[in-house]
């Protein structure tokens, strides 16, 4: 009963979403099921899959769940690129992607790069954004910690 009256709360409210710009901006730790292939000493590629959850806030985005895939390059000393796509999934079903690119390396060994909102379905038809991250993974057991700045615009 509490989830069909939350549902219905959400619906009766995206309307009231539309045009806004919300903020994503935030940390946000996942469970990283990624291949490396070592190639030479210097050179490293990796499949990526991770999944994260956004933090609980008061938008629309709150608590959503990514799937995250994607291929990265790292050259050890040299930096890394790679790409991939986010698809997140909110409690009804409803979605919104885009992709990430791999623009390098942070101090700590984290990627850093740009990511873009593309698309969604239901409340998040049309959505639009974008921004930057930096994402730390731990190989020996997979967690990784994802910090984004950026934000989304509901159509």
């Amino acid at each position: 009963m509490k989830r069909t009256l939350a549902t219905l709360l959400m619906i009766a409210a995206a309307p009231a979403f539309a045009g806004q710009s919300h903020d994503v901006s935030g940390t946000s730790v996942g469970q990283s099921e990624n291949t490396y292939i070592p190639a030479s000493e210097t050179l490293i590629y990796i499949d990526l899959k991770t999944t994260y959850a956004l933090p609980e806030n008061d938008t629309p985005l709150a608590g959503m769940i990514g799937e995250c895939v994607g291929f990265m390059t790292i050259m050890v000393g040299s930096g890394a690129n790679g790409t991939g796509v986010c698809v997140w999934t909110d409690g009804d079903g409803d979605t919104w992607h885009g992709p990430w690119d791999v623009k390098g390396m942070g101090a700590d060994g984290a990627s850093v790069g740009q990511w873009h909102a593309t698309g969604g379905t239901g409340k998040f038809e049309g959505v639009t954004g974008g921004g930057t991250f930096s994402s730390l993974t731990n190989p020996e057991n997979g967690e990784s910690k994802l910090d984004v700045m950026g934000s989304v615009t509901m159509k």
